[in-house]
């Protein structure tokens, strides 16, 4: 029984040691530092209220509780903040709301919230309409990096222009003008840090200080940065092609760009069908490829013919796989373009559309 003895040593052990690790860590998260002078958007946050400390310091203690998420902010961040700071720039707006898009979506295009909000900046349907984000059944802009960006920095500087404080406006872009206008009118209060919001809002603005708190000074939050392996901006190059047919797959214009199915998809995130429809679209490839792609596209056309529509009608005693046969196209196929079954039952003198190629 002696190795029983030598198992539960280890054991306990392991279970000390793992204890011991997280009082540490605990002991960590209830020192955490919040510096004397803390500003938002050029505005200064009052940390020396008792309860606004309280609050961004529970923020920080959640980010850091969730080191995978927090990660992951340290890793994608160096790829995605360059084009959002330049976009900022270009409007003259605060540096800090590249911020947003980390809290909104952990800079991810394909974020979608359990209430249909979309896409890095996490658009509804009806605000990402407003500003110029259509949807289709094969694209959704709400997922397109540089026109959400665009979209989401218009809509902030639209909000800022209406409540002329950045609290406030981070406030309204998570829960809506309108809510925080009435709450601001039934307090008799204009001041973000005083008011009572729902709870997600009154978190989102302390969300967004604990992370820039964290991303502008990691090693005080005993973050190190050495040997990270954190994502850089890709070189990409954007191609302009002119679909003339009705469609083109999209497993097509992955293979003419040179990459997979998949990375395709993440390099243009807003597609959303197989095909590409007819006009004209802009496609992001990877640079090396922007020559070869226009040529390949080009290829598979040419060696892709569209096929041609033509309405067949039935004769009596047809059956639909002699009229399959007799213009070389499958069953299958046959029945998809005229939303038939194997069962349907056709009638002399009925149209059907068959697509073949000349």
């Amino acid at each position: 029984m002696r190795w029983l003895a030598v198992f539960g040593a280890v054991i306990l052990c392991c279970v000390s040691a793992r204890a011991d690790q997280g009082g540490a860590w605990v002991g960590h998260l209830l020192s955490l530092p919040v510096p004397e002078s803390v500003t938002l958007c050029g505005e200064p946050v009052p940390v020396d209220r008792e309860d606004v400390l309280e609050r961004l310091d529970m923020e920080l203690v959640v980010a850091l509780g969730n080191p995978v998420s927090t990660a992951m902010w340290f890793k994608r961040s160096p790829r995605y903040f360059p084009a959002i700071e330049q976009a900022i720039r270009d409007r003259g707006l605060p540096d800090d709301l590249k911020y947003v898009a980390l809290v909104e979506s952990n800079l991810r295009a394909d974020a979608v919230s359990s209430a249909g909000a979309t896409g890095p900046w996490q658009f509804m349907a009806g605000t990402g309409s407003a500003y110029g984000l259509d949807r289709s059944t094969w694209r959704d802009d709400r997922r397109d990096w540089e026109q959400a960006t665009g979209a989401a920095l218009d809509h902030l500087k639209d909000l800022w222009e209406h409540f002329r404080s950045w609290p406030a406006v981070l406030a309204a872009y998570n829960a809506g003008k309108a809510r925080v206008s009435r709450a601001m009118e039934a307090q008799g209060g204009t001041d973000y840090y005083g008011l009572r919001l729902p709870r997600e809002t009154e978190r989102y603005v302390f969300r967004i200080i604990a992370a820039k708190l964290l991303l502008e000074n990691p090693a005080a939050y005993g973050i190190r940065l050495e040997g990270a392996r954190r994502y850089g901006p890709e070189e990409l190059a954007e191609a302009t092609i002119e679909v003339r047919r009705q469609g083109i797959p999209v497993a097509a214009v992955a293979q003419a760009a040179g990459v997979s199915y998949r990375r395709f998809l993440e390099l243009n995130p807003s597609i959303l069908g197989p095909e590409v429809p007819s006009g004209t679209h802009r496609i992001r490839v990877p640079a090396p490829a922007e020559v070869a792609f226009t040529r390949g596209l080009a290829q598979w056309e040419r060696a892709n013919p569209e096929p041609r529509t033509v309405y067949y009608e039935v004769r009596p005693g047809d059956t639909l796989s002699a009229i399959a046969r007799r213009h070389g196209v499958q069953l299958a196929d046959l029945l998809t373009w005229n939303d038939l079954t194997p069962r349907s039952i056709i009638r002399p003198g009925q149209a059907l559309a068959v697509h073949t190629v000349d």
